[in-house]
């Protein structure tokens, strides 16, 4: 038990997801008006495009799936990814109760009934119009699919890295053409993510901070963690 523990000690990063779906769930309580409206007037150009529930919802087993691949394959790239997680999606939280905001795109009827409409029906039914800016489904999207790119096992599968950024693609754009989403809380989203990559694997991400609390790096790993 004592060597299990010791090899998969990383695997308590993870527990922040249970302190994550606790605080989410508390802001959507909290703000649920008297919020700022996120805007942007190329918002009016993007159509509604219901076939586009399908990347979206992907996102749920794609951001789970890299976790759960890292986390037996490469606990460091693994820890990486975490606290890239761990810090972005904090840190949107946290602006929605200083800076309470929503949107105001979703069609009041929908101009086809379908089976993917009444897709994006249940989702609108679920989760609320508000706190949406930064998107935390554009940044928990480019997070995994960075780390599942960085991946060392697929350094020479390009096709896979580039089906990697093609769904990543798509479930960004689902934001928007669901109406779930502004393009200010897209780009922000991103532009959130940039600051953090650089810390995380620029600047700390061969030393103890960002892969703890896997054991530190052995000095080849290090070299290997710096190509």
């Amino acid at each position: 038990m004592k060597r299990i523990f010791g090899e998969y000690r990383h695997a308590l990063l993870s527990l922040y997801f249970v302190i994550y779906v606790a605080w989410f769930l508390l802001v959507e309580q909290l703000v649920t008006g008297n919020y700022t409206v996120i805007y942007h007037w190329l918002d009016d150009y993007i159509p509604f495009c219901e076939i586009f529930i399908l990347p979206y919802v992907l996102w749920y087993p794609f951001f789970a799936g890299v976790g759960v691949f890292l986390l037996l394959k490469d606990k460091y790239e693994f820890c990486r990814y975490m606290w890239a997680m761990m810090i972005g999606l904090s840190f949107c939280l946290a602006l929605y109760l200083i800076f309470p905001n929503g949107q105001e795109l979703r069609p009041e009827v929908f101009p086809r009934d379908n089976f993917f409409s009444r897709m994006v029906g249940r989702l609108y039914s679920v989760d609320t119009n508000t706190n949406v800016f930064p998107s935390m489904h554009v940044y928990g999207t480019i997070a995994p699919a960075v780390a599942a790119i960085r991946y060392k096992g697929f350094k020479k599968r390009h096709w896979l890295k580039t089906l990697i950024a093609i769904l990543a693609l798509l479930i960004c754009l689902s934001t928007l053409l669901i109406k779930q989403h502004s393009v200010l809380d897209l780009f922000s989203g991103a532009a959130l993510y940039i600051p953090l990559y650089f810390l995380i694997y620029y600047k700390g991400g061969w030393g103890r901070l960002w892969t703890w609390p896997a054991e530190p790096l052995r000095k080849a790993e290090r070299n290997e963690a710096l190509e």
